[in-house]
């Protein structure tokens, strides 16, 4: 049984995207990225799976982070998880009635649209969505409520008392697994690479020129400050569909550092 660490309380949304992606898993949670990351590192588990991208809200810089920093941490596969946000309460408690609803900044930011029609609702910000239904729970006040997953109200006793409450019908959040020293992957069609390049004129260009005469598809592009300067900046590519000799060669016709942190 493979342990898989995420970020986040029983019942968070990662909880729930580790096991529909590795059904028979044991999934730890952990404060932050951080944390979930040095688990793999020191071998606490076997494996991390963290969120990169959200289909409204965006990039999850620090995961990105976390891969340049440990040249030990690979990605090995992917996964698409669609999140849905529900306004959570206590039993016999009512939408009505509530006066403040706590969950993560990025859940509050989905639901912007439904808490504006709601202003008697005090968005309050906690470290996690799972952790919020946790604690209004153990409050045990009908007038606070939380935004988080149906897994979350199932797992600490809560009721749903408005499915769906994101802005967007279509929310996504995809997410890397990540594993220390992965063993190369035969059949892969992603990779993931990281830039640093020269600073000068068009090196960005003369870098993204490398893929595109390679034929290789650049899926997403995501621009990190590299922290040896100020104002310096490191580029995180994800290419698809992955031929390995191909990108290999298109990486040593970059002018800096490429680093390939992963094919999945």
């Amino acid at each position: 049984m493979p342990r898989i660490a995420y970020q986040g309380e029983p019942g968070a949304f990662s909880d729930d995207a580790a096991r529909q992606l590795v059904s028979d898993a044991e999934t730890i949670g952990f404060g932050t990225f951080d944390d979930a990351a040095a688990a793999v590192q020191d071998g606490s588990v076997d494996l991390a799976l963290l969120p990169v991208e959200n289909s409204i809200s965006g990039s999850v810089p620090r995961v990105y982070d976390l891969l340049w920093a440990d040249a030990r941490l690979g990605i090995i596969d992917e996964t698409t998880y669609r999140v849905v946000q529900n306004l959570i309460g206590l039993e016999g408690a009512a939408l009505e009635s509530l006066r403040e609803v706590r969950s993560h900044p990025v859940a509050l930011e989905q639901c912007r649209a439904f808490l504006g029609v709601h202003p008697s609702m005090h968005a309050t910000i906690v470290a996690d969505t799972a952790g919020a239904v946790r604690d209004i729970v153990n409050l045990g006040d009908p007038a606070v409520g939380a935004i988080a997953s149906s897994l979350a109200a199932q797992r600490y006793g809560a009721r749903i008392l408005r499915e769906a409450i994101q802005d967007v019908e279509d929310n996504f959040t995809r997410f890397f697994l990540l594993q220390r020293d992965p063993k190369p992957i035969q059949d892969a069609t992603r990779a993931c690479v990281a830039l640093s390049l020269a600073n000068r004129p068009g090196s960005l260009r003369d870098a993204l020129a490398a893929f595109a005469d390679a034929n290789l598809d650049l899926r997403t592009l995501v621009s990190r400050p590299s922290l040896e300067r100020p104002f310096t900046y490191r580029f995180y590519c994800e290419i698809a569909p992955l031929d390995r000799t191909t990108l290999l060669r298109a990486l040593s016709n970059i002018d800096g550092d490429a680093r390939l942190l992963g094919v999945y």
